[in-house]
């Protein structure tokens, strides 16, 4: 069984390369990710749903990150240029990645699985 406050320290080291990531912020994640799943802020899980959380709450980091970076922009002056306008998109790409794995877990876990492939033709 794992604690919530283990929960939130495992995601804190897997955003300890994001500026400003606190451990308030995992601990919201996590608490979020486990009322999701059923799992009340003060009880347990299981190793068995350990990582489905995580990765859960990991997905609506990145997603949550991506939207608070979505006002980046870019400019040029003179010989000197910032361009911080990706950076919301690679969020979201990283949130979409996170995202599938969860769902590939979700589905080990429940043991059915339901996927939509893209066309061919269309992009």
């Amino acid at each position: 069984m794992t604690t919530k406050a283990e929960l939130a320290e495992r995601l804190l080291r897997r955003f300890k390369g994001v500026p400003n990531f606190l451990l308030t912020d995992a601990d919201e994640l996590v608490d979020d990710a486990m009322q999701v799943h059923g799992f009340a802020s003060s009880s347990n899980v299981p190793e068995s749903d350990t990582n489905l959380i995580l990765l859960y709450a990991q997905a609506e980091g990145a997603w949550q990150i991506a939207l608070a970076t979505a006002h980046y922009f870019s400019y040029q002056d003179g010989e000197e240029s910032v361009d911080k306008s990706n950076i919301s998109e690679q969020y979201r790409k990283l949130a979409q990645d996170i995202r599938g794995q969860y769902e590939v877990e979700k589905a080990r876990k429940s043991g059915s699985s339901f996927f939509v492939m893209k066309r061919i033709d269309r992009s």
